[in-house]
């Protein structure tokens, strides 16, 4: 499992600098809000991998609390990345507006309610556990957000097909960080199961956010045919 981890650790790094070289071309000025999403996971988490598989991978303390750091990191940013897409998605639109404004509190009253439901595991003395309770119920939450983002973007006459593949990209990170997550709970092999989906999913999101900002990927974009 530890060379898993590894390749996938190397896998996912070079994928993330070739998506920030390719967004550096001039689509992070569209879309600010995940190429800092993309930066700060590449930041983040391959330091982090590497310091876990240096000491034997074998999780300490300290790399336990690094890595929900991380988790939770990531999450509030993917979150306030679909708030900004589905503004943006909306138009400017009054009612778009105001209903991000209602998300954003609601998401704030969701993290809270989810820390507060489980904090009895936190004080019985498992924080990692309780961490992966709140990090689930986060996953789920900001999946809801993205398919709400699906369905403003689809109502669009004029449908962005990036947006539509970031948003794609943001509902394969909830649910591969909802499925592991939820994992997890169970025993010996099926918890295995878990770090294993979120290891193989960070391969596959790199991957799309690679992708997606490629120059071949936007000239095949510019010839699909919009809804009419």
């Amino acid at each position: 499992m530890a060379s898993f981890y590894l390749l996938s650790t190397v896998l996912s790094t070079l994928l993330l600098i070739g998506a920030i070289h390719a967004m550096l071309g001039g689509a992070w000025r569209r879309y600010p809000v995940l190429f800092a999403y993309i930066g700060l996971t590449f930041a983040l988490s391959a330091p982090m991998s590497l310091a876990f598989l240096a000491g034997g991978a074998t999780w300490t303390g300290v790399s336990q609390s690094a890595y929900w750091m991380l988790s939770l990191s990531m999450q509030l940013c993917g979150v306030v990345l679909v708030l900004s897409l589905l503004r943006r998605a909306g138009d400017r639109r009054p009612e778009i507006v105001r209903l991000v404004g209602w998300l954003s509190l609601a998401f704030l009253a969701a993290l809270g309610g989810s820390a507060v439901w489980h904090f009895e595991v936190f004080a019985a003395g498992r924080p990692n556990r309780w961490m992966t309770f709140v990090s689930r119920d986060v996953a789920v939450v900001s999946a809801g957000f993205n398919l709400l983002l699906w369905s403003v973007l689809l109502s669009n006459r004029r449908r962005d097909h990036t947006l539509l593949l970031v948003s794609a990209g943001l509902g394969l990170q909830c649910s591969i960080d909802a499925i592991g997550h939820a994992l997890r709970f169970f025993p010996n092999e099926l918890r295995d199961a878990g770090n294993f989906v979120i290891s193989a999913g960070s391969i596959l999101t790199s991957y799309l956010w690679f992708r997606i900002f490629q120059p071949t990927a936007f000239r095949t974009l510019g010839r699909m045919r919009t809804a009419p």
